[in-house]
């Protein structure tokens, strides 16, 4: 089997939620864009992943009453889970051999884990312990990372959702 790396589900289910959050979109639609789109590359990953994971998300969202913040904070932990394998550890990003997006032997992702980095994360933001993304950042505006780039710039069908 060849799975998706955990720290791009990760970021693949933050990015998925702040879309959600910024755009006027059905869940079921973002959720398909990312599934299907990394199915394409790893073993299959079912919708019910992503949209478990947004809804946890949300959820955790609400109860911090992040409010406007929400999508700063769910940027901020797409860019940190990118460039940080932890926060004093950078990611190399452009390895001797093969590509980091290369998949991976063993399944290391799920929903509760996603949820759990992502508290860790906003509850750092409060101590300063982890970075926010760089002002104006965006998945899709990550070069180094082809295949996530492209998959966060594809459009997704408002009838996708249906």
């Amino acid at each position: 089997m060849s799975y998706v790396p955990g720290w791009i589900f990760e970021a693949a289910v933050t990015n998925a939620c702040r879309e959600f959050l910024a755009a006027d979109l059905p869940m079921n639609a973002i959720c398909k864009k990312y599934a299907q789109g990394l199915s394409e590359r790893y073993s299959e990953i079912r919708l019910e992943e992503f949209s478990i994971g947004i809804e946890s998300l949300t959820r955790f969202l609400a109860e911090v009453d992040a409010g406007e913040a929400a999508v700063d904070f769910l940027n901020g932990f797409v860019f940190y889970r990118i460039h940080y394998e932890t926060k004093s550890k950078p990611r190399k990003l452009k390895p001797l051999f093969g590509s980091v997006e290369d998949p991976v032997k063993t399944l290391e992702y799920s929903t509760e884990e996603t949820l759990k980095k992502f508290k860790a994360y906003v509850f750092g933001l409060r101590s300063n312990a982890v970075p926010l993304a760089p002002a104006g950042w965006r998945l899709d505006d990550e070069h180094d990372l082809v295949f996530l780039n492209e998959l966060a710039g594809r459009s997704v069908d408002f009838l996708d959702g249906f």
